[in-house]
């Protein structure tokens, strides 16, 4: 069994390919990465198809027809992932430090647990940013009594024996709070690394955009935080 594959789902990120992949090609040989093209419409396939016989060994592309929705491209890539005993993601929108890789990768190598669970800590980020993500890992300890906190830091990385017990996992964004509780729920143990967050370089995010947008996605996850509460009750 190798030891780690990293899902990099991408939707529409067509600008930010060639600069993802040459970050992808610096790192440790020994990282697999599966790049999920997550329906995209903007020429990404045919980018990817195009260049594949310059991709290096350890960097794959899984075609997606219909995006249906993030968490989807996520959870397709990972199930495509079971012949690594680590497996996790990180975003395609070149906002991740990505020589932080080879560093959980030298951890991994030298003590390995079956359960643990390395989440990023956003470094740079602009002031609302974190206050929202500070709001939003307040809510869901209180609600779902976890700590949690950067709840969508990347990078997620878990045993795959974790992966295992995910049932009818979210198709959105909420996918990062139902691993996160999935590995807390499980009494894994979180590791945190502090992962600088720079601007995006290309494109737009797909949901933080503007304030309208923030308030829309905080009201989305509050929503998950109450439903996955009610379907696994607190004693």
């Amino acid at each position: 069994m190798k030891l780690l594959r990293i899902v990099i789902p991408c939707f529409n990120e067509l600008e930010s390919l060639p600069l993802l992949i040459q970050n992808l090609k610096n790192l440790n040989s020994s990282i697999n990465f599966l790049i999920v093209n997550n329906g995209s419409t903007d020429g990404t396939r045919g980018y990817l198809e195009k260049i594949c016989s310059e991709l290096e060994n350890n960097i794959e592309v899984l075609h997606l027809s219909v995006n249906k929705g993030y968490g989807d491209g996520v959870y397709r890539g990972l199930k495509e992932s079971d012949r690594y005993q680590y497996i996790g993601w990180i975003h395609g929108d070149l906002q991740f430090e990505f020589s932080k890789l080879n560093n959980i990768f030298d951890d991994l190598s030298i003590n390995s647990e079956d359960k643990i669970f390395y989440k990023g800590l956003r470094e740079g980020r602009p002031v609302l940013d974190r206050i929202f993500s500070s709001l939003m890992g307040l809510f869901g300890s209180i609600v779902l009594n976890k700590k949690m906190k950067e709840i969508n830091a990347q990078p997620t990385i878990f045993s795959s024996k974790l992966f295992e017990k995910a049932i009818k996992p979210p198709n959105d964004f909420s996918f990062d709070t139902y691993i996160y509780w999935l590995a807390l729920e499980n009494n894994y143990k979180v590791v945190r690394k502090q992962i600088l967050f720079p601007p995006r370089v290309y494109g737009e995010s797909k949901w933080n955009f503007n304030l309208k947008s923030r308030f829309v996605f905080s009201l989305s996850l509050i929503k998950y935080f109450l439903e996955l509460r009610k379907s696994n009750p607190i004693d």
